[in-house]
């Protein structure tokens, strides 16, 4: 079963359940259970056999942190109360902000967000925009029907950019400088293809793979060299991408192209020190295919599985 199959059977069985009520009881305090079984989906569905980060994973994957995921599912009901003057939730809404109800204020911020960002970058009337430019949720009732319209379209490219912020702000936390760019499109990986090539191809974008360079890093006595199989350095994924001999130079030349237009670097230093140089091209479909003609290069002799119980592989 490929990764397409298995985020679409997430998408269509899994979340339905799980971000339905869930403005009322999702919580942080009590997700822990769910995110790691979520953890062991994103993990089967790229085939990682080392643990990675759900940050990266959630991008490789192209679907947001289930929080961000709650929060958009949050505010687009919100939406919709205040769409429609008649509705009855929203006088409740409204008598439960002014008590100070903390979990409906945070909803509306994010509202008050999305309207914000809708008024910079999609239609909205000038007397729409006056009054999201005041930043007072109080006023939600005094906008249009229209000011609360969206497309998916809209709320596709928002998620993008709130889930941008989220993952900055961890990794900031975490001690890191860099950051991947997301994208909730899928990685365009050509029908067809098997899942072998499949795996070996998300794991150029993660370091923790099956690579010489990490698993010398890892354990130096199971894996006594990290240098690919050219002799020329060590063997990770930025190395077979533009610099491997085995590897067909028009190859090389053009995933270097496209590795520098990503990430607007200009040389083969300024990419290795970017962790995520590799995963920010993911979405160029030209980047993907050469991605996969090097894991298909048969001298590379790439590994498809290693066993963790035993010495040198």
């Amino acid at each position: 079963m490929n990764q397409a199959v298995i985020m679409r059977i997430a998408k269509t069985l899994f979340f339905p359940s799980l971000f339905y009520g869930s403005i009322v009881w999702m919580k942080t305090s009590n997700m822990s259970d769910i995110n790691a079984l979520w953890y062991r989906v994103s993990k089967a569905a790229t085939g990682a056999v080392f643990n990675v980060s759900n940050v990266i994973l959630d991008v490789i994957l192209g679907i947001p942190p289930l929080q961000v995921s709650a929060r958009i599912v949050a505010i687009k009901h919100y939406l919709k109360i205040f769409s429609d003057t008649a509705d009855i939730h929203q006088k409740f809404v409204i008598s439960q902000l002014h008590e100070g109800n903390s979990t409906i204020l945070c909803h509306l911020r994010d509202m008050l967000k999305f309207l914000k960002w809708k008024s910079e970058y999609a239609k909205m009337n000038l007397s729409d925009k006056a009054i999201v430019a005041e930043n007072d949720i109080s006023m939600f009732p005094s906008l249009s029907k229209d000011a609360f319209m969206y497309t998916k379209g809209m709320v596709d490219l928002f998620t993008e950019e709130l889930w941008q912020e989220t993952v900055g702000n961890q990794l900031a936390l975490e001690g890191w400088h860099a950051v991947p760019n997301v994208s909730c499109s899928p990685i365009p990986i050509p029908f067809g293809v098997n899942r072998d090539s499949e795996v070996i191809l998300m794991s150029l974008l993660y370091k923790q793979n099956l690579l010489n360079s990490f698993l010398f890093h890892l354990d130096r006595q199971k894996w006594t060299s990290p240098l690919c199989i050219c002799g020329k350095e060590e063997q990770d994924a930025l190395h077979l991408l533009t610099s491997c001999d085995r590897v067909e130079q028009k190859i090389r030349l053009r995933a270097q192209e496209l590795l520098e237009l990503c990430n607007n670097k200009h040389s083969d230093t300024e990419l290795s020190e970017n962790p995520y140089a590799i995963l920010n091209c993911s979405r160029d479909p030209q980047f993907v295919e050469l991605c996969l003609e090097v894991v298909e290069t048969e001298s590379l002799q790439l590994r498809k599985k290693i066993n963790l119980n035993k010495g040198k592989q």
